[in-house]
C-alpha cells in the first residue's frame, strides 16, 4: 500500500506541476501540441522498454487489449486534454476543475458496481473529502451551462476512463509497456485532429521547452508511476491522489513566483489529505487478492482485477 500510494502521489504531483507550463501552450493548437507531447513520450518510453523491459519478444496484444489501449489513448488521454481545454474556453476553468475533481467519488462508486458489488463506504467518504478539497482549492467558479457543462462532463468521463481502462493491462504487459503503447496510439489520433482542424504552427522556443517537460516528465515518467500504482493499490484508491493535482499546481506557481497560495488552498489541502488518510490507511497490511486472468470467467468488463482489501470490488494525465 505504501509503495503504490507513493507512486500515485508522485505521479499526480508531476501532473500538477505541469500546469505551471501549460500557459506557455495556451495559444498553440491543441492537437498539434498533444501530438508533439505524446510523440516525444512514445520515443522515450520505447527506449526505456528496450533498455529496462523484460527480455524476449514483446507480448502480442489480444484484440480486447488493443481496444483498451485505443480507448485509453483516445478518451483517457487525448480526449481529456481536448475536452478540458475546450471547456475552459466556454466556462470558468475553476468550474471545470471542480467537475473533474469528482472523479475519485465516481470511480469509488462505479468500480464495484461494474463488478456487481456494493461500494465501500470508506472509499466513498474519501472521494467526497477529496472532491471537497479540490473545490476549495480551485474555487467553485461560475456555474456552466450548455457547451461548457457538456465538455466538463466529457473531461470527467475521460478522467474516469483513464483510471479504469488501463488497470487490467498492467498485470500482463507491465506499466512501462502500457505507457508506451498508449502514447504511441495517441500520436496518430492527434495527427488526425491536426488534419481535421488544419491548425498547426511550429512551436516557439518557449513552447518547445514546455512540450519537452510535458512529454518527458508529466507524461513518460508520470504515466509509468500512475499505471504501476493502479496495479498495486487499485483505481479506487489511486484516483484519490488526483486531488493533489491542483495543490501541486499552486505549490509550483508559488515556487516560480507566478502565484501565491490562499486560504482556500490551505483548506483544500487539509481536506485532500484527510481523504487520502481515510481511503488508504489500513488497520492491517494491505494485500492484493482475487486475481482474475484477462478474459477469464467472471471478469468484469473495463474493471481491474486487483481487489483492494477494504472493498468487495476489483479495480489513470493530465
Amino acid at each position: 500500500m505504501i509503495r503504490g500510494s507513493a507512486f500515485a502521489a508522485l505521479s499526480m504531483t508531476l501532473a500538477g506541476s505541469s500546469v505551471a507550463v501549460l500557459g506557455t501552450l495556451r495559444d498553440h493548437p491543441v492537437f498539434a501540441g498533444q501530438a508533439l507531447r505524446f510523440g516525444l513520450a512514445a520515443v522515450l518510453l520505447h527506449l526505456l522498454v528496450r533498455r529496462f523491459g523484460p527480455p524476449g519478444p514483446a507480448p502480442r496484444l489480444t484484440p480486447a487489449q488493443w481496444l483498451r489501449v485505443l480507448v485509453l489513448a483516445g478518451l483517457g488521454m487525448v480526449g481529456f486534454n481536448v475536452a478540458a481545454t475546450a471547456a475552459g474556453h466556454h466556462t470558468d476553468p475553476a468550474f471545470v476543475g471542480v467537475v473533474v475533481g469528482t472523479a475519485p467519488l465516481v470511480v469509488g462508486v462505479l468500480t464495484p458496481l461494474l463488478a456487481r458489488a456494493r461500494p465501500s463506504g470508506r472509499v466513498v467518504v474519501a472521494g467526497l473529502l477529496v472532491a471537497a478539497g479540490v473545490a476549495a482549492a480551485h474555487g467553485l467558479g461560475a456555474p456552466a451551462g450548455g457547451a461548457g457543462l457538456a465538455l466538463a462532463v466529457v473531461a470527467l468521463a475521460a478522467e474516469v476512463v483513464f483510471a479504469l481502462v488501463a488497470a487490467p493491462l498492467v498485470a500482463p504487459l507491465g506499466a512501462l509497456r502500457v505507457s508506451a503503447y498508449a502514447c504511441m496510439a495517441a500520436v496518430p489520433l492527434c495527427l488526425a485532429g491536426v488534419v481535421a482542424t488544419g491548425a498547426y504552427v511550429l512551436p516557439t522556443p518557449g513552447e518547445l521547452a514546455a512540450v519537452v517537460w510535458l512529454g518527458a516528465v508529466a507524461t513518460a515518467v508520470a504515466y509509468v508511476l500512475w499505471f504501476t500504482a493502479l496495479d498495486l493499490i487499485g483505481a479506487e484508491r489511486a484516483v484519490l491522489f488526483s486531488g493533489l493535482v491542483p495543490l501541486s499546481a499552486v505549490a509550483t506557481t508559488a515556487v516560480l513566483g507566478t502565484g501565491a497560495p490562499g486560504a482556500g488552498h490551505l483548506v483544500g489541502a487539509v481536506a485532500v489529505v484527510a481523504g487520502l488518510v481515510v481511503g488508504t490507511v489500513e488497520r492491517r497490511p494491505a494485500r492484493l487478492r482475487g486475481r482474475v486472468a484477462p478474459g477469464g470467467e467472471g471478469e468484469a468488463p473495463w474493471v481491474s482485477d486487483s481487489v483492494p482489501p477494504s472493498s468487495t470490488a476489483p479495480i489513470s494525465t493530465p
